[in-house]
């Protein structure tokens, strides 16, 4: 009996710390609010900021006001600072180029939602409409972002003109214990409250290895650390978003004759490229260029190609173009541009003039 006795006071004990500690770590870092966002304006590490009914958004917006609209949407946890190299080359081209940053992330607000795929539609359709923006867009969207970007298509065609899927989730993510331990009750909340900032600065490092200034990737993605609500909105994300169960919006936007451009890196580890062959079942419109040794990360390591691969459909799409069926080999104008089709979604060689890549 004093055995039990002791094990309940210690079970309160612990309890009780653990919770004075959820508190603390939650109150320890400031809100954005409207001087952190003034502070941050000041400071040039901003850009604009706009009031939504779901809450205030970081954008960027470049470019003429009467060029094609291309909306650029990041990923789950690396906020629009990852499109900064494609913003000169869309512009130079002769488009004009929005990137925000989602709910939770970044510098826009953290909400206190549930963060699944009604909020994130929401707050696209919410900024289009408070920008004045009242014609087709052409949307791009890297990993999660292009599950955001598919789902937006299916649910608001009327809007969208192309859609451009970077490594898309919303099919199936590669997941670990630890995931499956953040998306547990009480425990995971508790783990992510207190060490979200050392768990994500410490991926954010081995991403940073890889990208063309290191130093400027890291103190981009560590801004975001310094406010509270990060570590909760990422961990309501991975609850209730469907990181890879969006196949019914996929099937829906590949309904549609709207084109549809896939980019993916064979070496993905992330979000894995096999995954790559449902999706040309689901969007048999798309063209998938895919690339052996390259990651999850190729869009920011391989900026130039991608906003190349970028402009060249963005260019066509005034084109017709007929599908080739579920395998992705298409049929004309469009066809020149298929450098590499995945071996298991249709036959395809490549064209002599593809650039080498690592």
């Amino acid at each position: 009996m004093a055995f039990v006795k002791g094990f309940g006071i210690l079970a309160v004990a612990v309890l009780l710390i653990m919770s004075m500690s959820y508190w603390a770590a939650g109150k320890a870092r400031p809100a954005i609010d409207e001087a952190a966002r003034a502070a941050l304006t000041a400071q040039g590490t901003a850009y604009n900021f706009i009031e939504l009914p779901g809450g205030t958004v970081h954008y960027r917006l470049e470019g003429r006001d009467d060029a094609p609209l291309v909306v650029l949407i990041h990923g789950f946890s690396t906020p629009s600072f990852v499109w900064k190299d494609h913003i000169l080359p869309l512009t130079d081209a002769g488009y004009r180029v929005l990137a925000y940053d989602n709910f939770g992330r970044g510098l826009s607000d953290r909400p206190g939602a549930v963060y699944d795929a009604d909020l994130f539609d929401r707050q696209l359709d919410e900024l289009l409409d408070a920008l004045a923006i009242n014609r087709r867009v052409d949307l791009v969207g890297y990993s999660m972002g292009g599950a955001i970007a598919t789902i937006f298509a299916a649910r608001h065609p009327e809007r969208v003109r192309s859609l451009t899927l970077i490594a898309p989730a919303g099919l199936g993510i590669a997941t670990d214990s630890n995931m499956d331990l953040l998306r547990r009750p009480l425990i995971g909340d508790w783990i992510m409250r207190l060490f979200d900032a050392r768990l994500f600065y410490n991926a954010a490092a081995k991403e940073a290895a890889s990208a063309p200034n290191p130093g400027a990737f890291l103190a981009d993605f560590n801004r975001q650390l310094e406010y509270r609500g990060y570590g909760d909105a990422l961990l309501s994300t991975m609850r209730h978003y469907p990181l890879g169960a969006a196949q019914d919006a996929y099937a829906t936007a590949g309904r549609s004759p709207r084109p549809v451009l896939v980019i993916w890196g064979e070496a993905d580890v992330i979000v894995p490229f096999a995954h790559a062959e449902k999706l040309m079942e689901l969007m048999p419109q798309a063209q998938l260029r895919s690339y052996p040794g390259l990651g999850h990360n190729m869009t920011f390591t391989q900026a130039p190609l991608v906003s190349r691969l970028l402009i060249e459909f963005l260019s066509m799409q005034g084109t017709n173009l007929t599908s080739g069926g579920a395998s992705g080999k298409p049929r004309g104008p469009l066809a020149r541009m298929e450098a590499r089709q995945c071996a298991s979604c249709g036959p395809g060689k490549g064209e002599a003039g593809e650039p080498s890549l690592p």
